[in-house]
């Protein structure tokens, strides 16, 4: 905390009193996951999938072209979900996030569009797409077990996944992106039915 107001202090004599209680806002704000949509190993729609055997002759074949390949492509969005308990309005001009997948990093980014977040208990939603190769962690494993573990990101399969996040949010502060200090956390376990 010490780290933060003497963040807040050095902010407050590079910026005018509307950014600076933003920012002082968006300390205070909560981070956590909300859902997930759009599910895609191998660019194949999984959500309705919940084994191997669900999925079609053709979906089986561009799967197992893509593990022969060395490759096994998985994307999701998680949606975050941003409330703000405070009293001032709580803006956000970019964010940098780090994906891990049982706490092996897989993916990163930045979003680079502004969010913001109304005060008294005010929500918004921020769609993160992860992107990664499923492959690469699960090198040697057979086509129907990779296949089973990108089941579990998703709600299916038998053995819980953990899914978290780091964020670190940005203000513009004269053009020029200014980072909170530190990261939020925000994790979520998949499992079969949950």
């Amino acid at each position: 905390m010490k780290n933060v107001s003497i963040f807040l202090i050095a902010l407050f004599f590079m910026s005018g009193c509307a950014i600076l209680s933003e920012f002082t806002a968006l300390t205070k704000c909560e981070f956590r996951f909300h859902s997930a949509r759009d599910p895609r190993i191998s660019g194949i729609d999984v959500t309705t999938k919940q084994s191997f055997s669900d999925f079609t002759f053709f979906d089986g074949q561009a799967v197992v072209s893509n593990i022969m390949r060395g490759t096994l492509p998985f994307a999701i969005t998680a949606n975050v979900e941003v409330k703000n308990p405070g009293l001032a309005s709580a803006a956000v001009n970019q964010i940098e996030w780090i994906a891990f997948i049982d706490d092996i990093r897989i993916s990163d980014g930045v979003i680079a569009d502004r969010v913001e977040i109304a005060p008294n208990g005010g929500t918004a939603i921020i769609p993160i797409r992860i992107q990664t190769d499923l492959f690469e962690y699960l090198e040697g494993d057979n086509p129907k077990t990779m296949l089973n573990f990108g089941l579990n990101l998703v709600d299916a399969g038998g053995q819980p996944t953990r899914l978290s996040m780091q964020i670190k949010p940005s203000v513009l502060i004269g053009g020029q992106a200014v980072s909170y200090p530190g990261y939020f956390e925000i994790a979520h376990e998949f499992s079969s039915g949950n």
